[in-house]
C-alpha cells in the first residue's frame, strides 16, 4: 500500500458510516476524487478553472489582509498536511486577517483560514476537523462539480460577491477570487455533507479527536443563538442546518475511540501557544465587526475557558463588547470586567483607562485618578493622551 494510502482508506470507512448512518445519502462523486499530485488537463474546462485561481493567489499573496506570520503558518500548514497526508504538498496555506468565522480550499489547493476562525477554535484538534471539511471539498473536487452545474462560470470568477464579508470588512482581490471559488459564497447541501463525512473521516485518521467537531458546532450554535433575529452567519446558510450538524458529530464521537487525555492537553497547550501573539488583534478586529450579541457570545466563552495568561485580555475585550453595546445593565457588566482585567498581567493598557472611568462614574475620584495616570505610563504615545490629560486635570486632588 502507497504512503498514506490507508489513513485515506480508514478516513473512507468513518466518511461512510459518518455520512450513510448519520448524515443521508451523499451525491456520487463525478468526476473522481482529485490523486495527489494531479493537475488538470490541459485546456480542460478544469485547467481554465485552475488559470483564475493561479492568477488570484497571486494576487492575494501581496494583499494587505494576509497574516505574514511565518511561525503562525507555518504551524497551521502542518495541521493541514497531517489531515491531507499525500496531498500535502499540493497545498498551500495563507491564514487571512478578517473577522469571520471561515476557511476554503480553492481547486488548485490555496487554502484560506480566517482569523475570525483561529478566534473561536479551541485546540489543535478543532482546526483539524476544520482543515479536514475544507481539504474534502478540495479532493472531491465540488468547486469544479459546481461550475459544470451552472452554478458557477468562469466569467463570475472575478466579481465573486465577497466585498464584504461580516460589517465592514473588505475582502478584495485575490481573497474574493479565491474564496469565492473555493465555495465560501455558498457549496450545496449536499457537498457540505460530504465534506463533513469525509473531513472528520481524515482528522481522526490524522490522530486527532473525533469530538472535536462536536465541540466545535456546539459552540457555533450557541453565537448562532445569541444573534436569533440579526443577520445570519455565511457559514449556516449553505451548510447543513446546525442541530443535524451536531448529531452528526454527536454520533461519530459516541462511536470512534478518543485520544489519550496527554495527547489533548499537548495540542490544546500548542494551539494556544501559536495564536496567543495575535490574541489582542483578533479580538479588537472582532469588536470592530459591532455585532456585539455575538461577540458577547464568543468573547464571553473564550474568557471562560482562557488560560490564566490570557484572561487580562479577554476580561478587557468582553468589558468592551458589553460598553460599546451600552444596553441594560450593560454598563455595570463593563465595568466589573475592567475591575477584573486590570488585576491580570496581561491586562492591556485600555483596560486601566476604562476601569478608570468606570471609577469616575461611580464616584471614586482617587481610584480613577491613580488608573488614568497609570494608562498614560503604560502608553506615553497614546493617541488620546490630551483627552485622558484633560479629564486628569478635571478631577479633584
Amino acid at each position: 500500500m502507497r504512503p498514506g494510502a490507508r489513513p485515506l482508506a480508514l478516513a473512507g470507512a468513518l466518511a461512510f458510516a459518518f455520512a450513510g448512518g448519520v448524515l443521508g445519502p451523499v451525491a456520487a462523486a463525478a468526476p473522481p476524487p482529485i490523486a495527489p499530485g494531479e493537475r488538470p488537463v490541459e485546456g480542460s474546462p478544469e485547467a481554465e478553472l485552475w488559470y483564475g485561481m493561479a492568477r488570484a493567489e497571486q494576487d492575494l499573496r501581496g494583499l494587505p489582509q494576509r497574516e505574514r506570520d511565518a511561525a503562525l503558518n507555518a504551524y497551521v500548514q502542518e495541521v493541514l498536511c497531517r489531515v491531507a497526508g499525500p496531498h500535502c504538498g499540493d497545498l498551500r496555506l495563507y491564514v487571512v486577517r478578517t473577522p469571520e468565522f471561515n476557511a476554503s480550499m480553492a481547486p488548485n489547493g490555496a487554502t484560506l483560514v480566517f482569523t475570525g476562525a483561529l478566534l473561536r477554535l479551541r485546540t489543535e484538534d478543532e482546526l483539524a476537523m476544520l482543515l479536514g471539511h475544507e481539504f474534502a471539498h478540495y479532493r472531491q473536487r465540488h468547486a469544479l462539480r459546481q461550475w459544470q452545474a451552472g452554478k458557477r462560470s468562469s466569467a463570475a470568477l472575478g466579481t465573486v460577491g465577497l466585498a464584504t464579508v461580516g460589517a465592514g470588512v473588505g475582502i478584495v482581490g485575490g481573497v474574493a477570487e479565491l474564496a469565492g471559488a473555493a465555495g465560501l459564497s455558498g457549496y450545496s447541501r449536499e457537498h457540505e455533507r460530504e465534506a463533513d463525512a469525509l473531513g472528520a473521516g481524515f482528522a481522526i485518521a490524522a490522530g486527532y479527536a473525533p469530538d472535536a467537531g462536536l465541540a466545535l458546532w456546539e459552540r457555533l450554535a450557541r453565537e448562532e443563538a445569541a444573534t436569533v433575529g440579526q443577520r445570519r452567519h455565511r457559514v449556516f446558510a449553505s451548510h447543513p442546518e446546525t442541530g443535524d450538524r451536531i448529531d452528526a458529530h454527536r454520533r461519530l464521537a459516541a462511536a470512534a475511540t478518543a485520544p489519550p487525555s496527554e495527547a489533548l492537553r499537548a495540542r490544546r497547550e500548542r494551539y494556544q501557544a501559536a495564536i496567543a501573539p495575535f490574541l489582542d488583534g483578533w479580538l479588537a478586529e472582532e469588536l470592530d465587526r459591532r455585532r456585539y450579541a455575538a461577540s458577547i457570545q464568543s468573547i464571553g466563552e473564550l474568557h471562560a475557558e482562557a488560560p490564566p495568561t490570557w484572561r487580562g485580555r479577554t476580561a478587557h475585550y468582553l468589558g468592551e463588547a458589553y460598553r460599546r453595546r451600552g444596553g441594560d445593565g450593560d454598563a455595570a457588566r463593563a465595568a466589573a470586567l475592567h475591575a477584573e482585567a486590570v488585576t491580570a498581567p496581561d491586562a492591556p493598557p485600555a483596560a486601566f483607562r476604562e476601569h478608570g472611568y468606570a471609577l469616575r462614574a461611580a464616584g471614586d475620584q482617587a481610584g480613577a485618578r491613580a488608573a488614568l495616570a497609570h494608562y498614560l505610563a503604560l502608553r506615553p504615545d497614546a493617541p488620546d493622551r490630551a483627552f485622558v490629560e484633560r479629564d486628569l486635570e478635571a478631577l479633584p486632588p
